[in-house]
Order: structure tokens, then sequence, then C-alpha cells
């Protein structure tokens, strides 16, 4: 049934799509089958791959980071709350940021590099990491806890028998979302700051009028970014079967 339901979703924004092309909504919109015919070629010729290397390094790098640094402080904010209530102040002022005003002071600190595209992918990313990890820890049952210290638990067996894998579900979900973000942050960054990836691919395409390939890299990009987003919910999935 959800499968069928998908499956009508795609077939009614494909012909939308199509109906918006023959009724000429603007001269520079492409039909689906010309999108596809650009993708195809872009594929074929290797010019998508290469680019998709490319930004995939500043996305792995970035996200990475965020991962790997985000997940601990948030663990940290939340067992230390000390921490805790100083650290949440700078993350919320993050999250409201609008994260693109970073850039010139990014270009200007890192310059145009990859490294540059990595770390507005990390700013993009890592405080909903942060924040969700944080939150997982607040929101650890205290029944379990007290239990826990009724039965001489250690430190160290209080949190990782009992609030890391009462955490792990948001912890997940939070590492999700900043995927997408992820995705985000670094579309933003190669179409203002880097002349490399996907991004370049894109505004080459708007230069040259190319608008079927343009809408081909876009396209690209969000089959991308869904495959990815799947394989994350797979992994999360195996990791919380024990919830059922």
């Amino acid at each position: 049934m959800v499968v069928a339901l998908r499956l009508v979703s795609v077939i009614a924004f494909v012909l939308l799509w199509e109906w918006a092309a023959l009724v000429q909504i603007s001269f520079n919109f492409p039909s689906p089958w010309a999108t596809l015919t650009a993708l195809v070629a872009l594929v074929g010729s290797g010019a998508i791959l290469t680019a998709t290397a490319t930004s995939l390094q500043s996305l792995l790098l970035g996200f990475g980071s965020a991962i790997v640094l985000g997940v601990p402080f948030g663990l940290l904010m939340g067992v230390v709350r000390p921490v805790g209530r100083v650290a949440r102040v700078y993350l919320d002022l993050l999250i409201a940021l609008p994260t693109a005003a970073l850039i010139p002071l990014v270009i200007l600190s890192f310059g145009i590099n990859i490294l540059s595209s990595a770390v507005i992918v990390f700013v993009f990313s890592v405080p909903f990491v942060t924040m969700n990890a944080y939150g997982g820890v607040r929101d650890v049952r205290p029944r379990l806890v007290e239990m826990a210290r009724a039965f001489d638990a250690s430190g160290p067996q209080l949190f990782f028998r009992i609030v890391l894998p009462s955490a792990l579900p948001m912890i997940l979900a939070g590492i999700r979302y900043a995927l997408s973000r992820a995705f985000v942050g670094l579309i933003v960054a190669e179409l203002l700051l880097s002349p490399f990836g996907l991004g370049r691919l894109i505004m080459a395409s708007r230069s040259m009028f190319e608008h079927d390939r343009m809408f081909a890299t876009v396209l690209w990009t969000l089959l991308l970014a869904g495959f990815a987003l799947a394989a994350l919910a797979r992994v999360e999935g195996r990791l919380l079967r024990w919830r059922t």
C-alpha cells in the first residue's frame, strides 16, 4: 500500500511537471523527458560523476566532523547540566542564524576550496546533531536511572546501559535530519563560493542557457540526497531493532 501511494505521488509529480513544460510557464522550463535525456548524457560523459565525487568530499568531511564532534558534545551537555545550560544558548543562536551569512567569513578564514565547503556543511548540520543528542539524554526516563542506582550501577554502567541506549533514537533522528541540512549547506556553498562540484555544474549550465542540464543536475542531487537518507533510515532501523 505504501509503495503504491509513493508510486502514485511520483507519477502525479511527473505529470504536473510535464503540464508545466507544455503550457510554457517559462521558456527555460524543460520537460521531464528533456531533463532525463540531459541526465543520461551527463552520466555518459562522466561530468556529473566527477562533480559528484568532488562534492562528496566536502559532504563527508563536514558531515562526518559534525557527527564525530556533535554527538559526544551533546551527550556531555546532557550529562553535565551546567555545560548544557551554557552551550544550548549558543546552539540556539546558531540554528536561528541565517547560515548563508557566514559564507563571507568562511571565505576570509579558509579561502575558496573544498575545506571551506566542508566548514559550511559542518555549520549547517552540527547544531541539529548536538541538540538531538542533548535532548535524548534529557529525555531518559528517571525511573530507569533510579532503578540502576538502586542496583549499585557505576557511572560508566549507568551511561552505557541506560543513558546511551535511551538517547540513541533521538541521536539517530538528529543525524538523519542533519544529513538533509548538510546537502542544503553543500549546494549553498558550491553555488556561492566554490568553483567545483555539483554547484559549479549548475552555475555553468545556467550561464550557457542549458536549462535541461541544470534541471538534470538538480534532479541528480535530489536523487543522491534521497538515496543517502534512505540508506541512513535503513541503518537506523537495524540499530533500533531492539525497540520492537
